[in-house]
């Protein structure tokens, strides 16, 4: 049994996203499908998905034809689509996410106890091991457990293939395995799954086959013991895994710190002394809930902030909040894109063009013309692949929003930040996209900026960083300086070991 994609061709404005693109996706397996961003993997599953309709080609499940128009189509045919941004309601609970639309009413009063009766089921049916708790909202619960609830709500229906888009992206380690063993279990249940990831190390150890997109065009369908992640990334990129290596700036000289904290503490976050030198990368690193994030996120946004003393540039600041932050030169690229940077309705100049304004403006009046001139200059830096500064930003490729997010620091305010702070800054990015932003990071360091990198991604931190600060319990441990970088110093430190 299986689904099969014939000659897809998918025509946007300007750009052919797919080209003559043929797949055959067994529903007994995880398929692997990888590629750049805009190699046109998510506009293949979206056609799947019955989000959008080929320009040519046809779909065909079991050989019987098979026309979808809606999602509501495939999944009659029992496809679904758990997608890379999320679709939960943040403040119902997981029951009421899991059940949203279906809800079992008498008389059209909804019945809490039958919703609750009902969720439990299907996620004992699905997962008896995941231990989650559906009677809270789902934004006080982790990540790990907000995509299982996504994934269950799929299957509440008869599924036959499931569509996972970068489902890991946002996940701890430890997170990470525990949906790794949910998403092997599928395929024994006789739901097939279509992972989409851009940790090659996880498609390779999850999937039966894999199948590699280039610039809209298939390039092969291998077993996934076949192909090493070398293998992958040359096939993805072409090119091979050139400029895959070290992506630090130069090592800076320590001058006078350009931000130093003291007695900070914000939440359950307490650092005692923290600096920030012009043209450092530090890296913060930790498991879930150690702090790291936190900490970054109340030097910019003053979250959680109890007391404690800030130094930028020379200018003492006792309690910091977004204005003042950006006003003094620190700019602040957040995670989650879709929910904390972007407007996915709006076009890219309008998303650039968010954090200054006042760069569109000539003699006081907003000039689209130059609006379209800087956001066209900033797509160019960070190369950013669209139709042009008109395409909406919920249409873009992973790598792209991310790109976006950075961008808004960018236009209009050449020279204008000395501390840039980003968390998680490649998250549900491909390869050759983060080589580029890693680019960008140390370009502004190289210029003089200092830059506070929070991420999940220990390969990544080890990559850009000048300096690591383990954070485990709230608290930062003592610096691992470039000299004693390794996966296990770094996790030994993230335990709260320092051996």
């Amino acid at each position: 049994m299986s689904v099969e994609l014939r000659n897809i061709v998918m025509d946007f404005p300007g750009t052919r996203a797919l080209n003559g693109v043929s797949c055959e996706i067994r529903l007994d397996e995880v398929h692997g499908l990888i590629g750049e961003n805009g190699a046109g993997k998510s506009t293949l599953m979206s056609i799947l998905a019955g989000i959008q309709s080929p320009s040519s080609g046809t779909l065909s499940l079991d050989g019987r034809p098979l026309a979808l128009s809606c999602p509501m189509d495939a999944l009659a045919q029992g496809i679904a689509l758990v997608s890379q941004e999320g679709s939960l309601v943040p403040s119902l609970s997981g029951a009421e996410n899991i059940l949203l639309g279906d809800e079992p009413r008498i008389a059209g009063v909804l019945r809490r106890s039958a919703l609750m009766a009902r969720a439990r089921t299907l996620m004992e049916n699905w997962f008896p091991d995941a231990g989650i708790d559906l009677a809270v909202p789902v934004q006080s619960l982790d990540m790990a457990d907000q995509k299982v609830i996504e994934i269950v709500r799929a299957l509440r229906r008869d599924v036959r293939l499931v569509i996972l888009d970068e489902p890991t992206a946002t996940l701890q380690s430890r997170e990470k395995e525990q949906l790794w063993k949910i998403i092997r279990r599928l395929p024994e249940r006789g739901v097939g799954v279509v992972l989409i990831s851009h940790f090659l190390s996880e498609v390779k150890a999850l999937s039966d086959r894999i199948t590699v997109l280039r610039d809209g065009r298939k390039i092969t369908t291998d077993r996934a013991e076949a192909l090493s992640v070398e293998d992958m990334i040359t096939l993805m990129l072409e090119r091979g895994a050139k400029g895959h290596g070290d992506s630090r700036a130069k090592t800076p000289s320590l001058a006078s710190p350009v931000l130093s904290v003291s007695d900070w503490r914000a939440g359950t976050v307490t650092v005692d002394r923290f600096v920030l030198h012009p043209g450092e990368v530090v890296g913060l690193i930790g498991l879930t809930g150690a702090g790291h994030f936190g900490f970054a996120r109340s030097l910019f946004s003053g979250t959680g902030y109890l007391k404690g003393q800030m130094q930028l540039g020379g200018t003492t600041i006792t309690k910091p909040t977004p204005r003042r932050m950006q006003g003094m030169g620190m700019a602040f690229v957040p995670d989650h894109r879709m929910e904390n940077a972007l407007m996915p309705d709006g076009t890219i100049r309008e998303n650039l063009s968010v954090v200054h304004p006042e760069a569109g403006l000539r003699a006081g009046v907003l000039s689209v013309a130059r609006e379209t001139t800087e956001a066209a200059r900033v797509m160019a830096e960070l190369k950013v692949r669209a139709s042009g500064t008109g395409q909406t930003v919920k249409t873009l490729s992973g790598g792209n929003k991310q790109k976006i997010s950075l961008g808004k620091w960018l236009y209009g305010a050449e020279g204008r930040y000395r501390v840039m702070i980003l968390i998680e800054p490649t998250e549900g990015v491909d390869i050759g996209a983060k080589q580029e932003i890693y680019g960008h990071i140390r370009r502004m360091a190289e210029s003089g900026v200092g830059v506070i990198v929070a991420s999940s991604d220990l390969l990544e931190i080890e990559q850009i960083a000048h300096r690591v600060v383990p954070f485990a319990d709230g608290r930062p441990g003592p610096d691992i300086p470039l000299t004693d970088y390794s996966e296990a110093r770094f996790i030994a430190a993230m335990m709260g070991t320092h051996a």
